[in-house]
């Protein structure tokens, strides 16, 4: 079996090469699946993130929140993070090059859309090493769930600090419609 830094290594470079055609078509098809879920309407504060290139483009989430907070999150020192309030005019670059909330003011979310790069079949995820969700997750007692395209998932062992998400919201090749 291969290690964790051989996993995320062929994902990344399967997520790198992946047509933007095919991407888009798969985030559409993920997207309306999570929205249309019993789990995402129940819930009033969502935990989103700001998604990277590579990663599934969230953008139509922050667009029509309707009822919902949506929150992002910050990390913090000693590997901490929190989430706070989205306010798209007070963003401030975090040393990992991703946009996070200039406000400090925690708020506890009821669903977590949980980033990464791989997933197996129970959950649990491998994501891109900081241990920042795993941390969080560890106390958290609501819902989560994770978007990934089709060959995010993979067999792999936990470790014992993992943190299974509850639900995964899977891309369809073109030819499983």
């Amino acid at each position: 079996m291969e290690s964790k830094a051989e996993n995320r290594k062929k994902i990344l470079q399967m997520l790198k090469k992946f047509s933007d055609y095919e991407k888009r078509r798969q985030n559409k098809d993920v997207l309306k699946q999570l929205t249309a879920s019993s789990k995402w309407k129940s819930a009033k504060k969502i935990a989103l993130y700001m998604s990277m290139p590579i990663e599934f483009n969230l953008t139509e989430l922050f667009d029509q929140s309707d009822d919902k907070e949506i929150l992002i999150p910050k990390c913090l020192p000693e590997r901490q993070m929190i989430f706070a309030k989205y306010d798209k005019e007070n963003l401030v670059r975090s040393k990992f090059g991703l946009l996070e909330p200039k406000s400090e003011i925690a708020v506890e979310p009821d669903f977590i859309l949980v980033p990464g790069l791989i997933w197996n079949d129970e959950g649990y995820r491998i994501g891109f090493g900081g241990g920042y969700y795993d941390r969080y997750l560890a106390n958290f007692e609501g819902t989560t769930a994770s978007v990934l395209y089709d060959f995010q998932k993979m067999d792999f062992e936990a470790e014992s600090h993992d943190i299974a998400v509850q639900e995964l919201f899977i891309g369809r090749k073109n030819n499983e419609f």
